[in-house]
């Protein structure tokens, strides 16, 4: 008789996963493609414990992406600049060993300062926002007699 395989058994293969609060946050509906790109290969590197030294420079992004390096490093920006990602330690080709910059996801807490997740991209955008709206309200006359 063949054995029935356990369906019950749980399988922790590595994966990456984003909540779908954060990808139907305006930050994340507003990121280009390579940024987006970017970010998942950030994000998989994220192992659970290594938050803050997720090691990925623009030369490796781009080839990881297939992105011109030009692209890769606007990604970068972009990301920052929304609020996904904070450099820990800028990398550079001045050392005797080359070191790539490394990274810190936003949403989760930094296994390196134990800084809590800031989620910094949440509030993207909202300092963009009218008070007034752009619309003029339409007044009845009547309104307008009455008062």
């Amino acid at each position: 008789m063949r054995k029935r395989p356990n369906r019950n058994k749980r399988i922790d293969a590595p994966h990456v996963r984003f909540y779908d609060w954060l990808l139907t946050s305006p930050a994340y509906l507003s990121l280009s493609c390579p940024a987006r790109a970017v970010l998942i290969e950030i994000t998989r590197l994220y192992k659970g414990g290594n938050n803050g030294q997720l090691g990925l420079s623009v030369r490796r992004a781009s080839e990881r992406c297939h992105i011109a390096r030009g692209t890769a490093q606007r990604a970068f920006i972009e990301l920052q600049e929304r609020g996904f990602i904070d450099c820990m330690i800028k990398g550079a080709f001045s050392r005797k060993a080359l070191h790539a910059t490394e990274w810190r996801l936003t949403w989760w807490t930094c296994d390196v300062t134990g800084e809590l997740p800031s989620k910094t991209f949440m509030s993207w955008g909202r300092g963009k926002q009218n008070a007034v709206s752009k619309y003029p309200v339409a007044v009845s006359n009547q309104s307008q007699r009455a008062a």
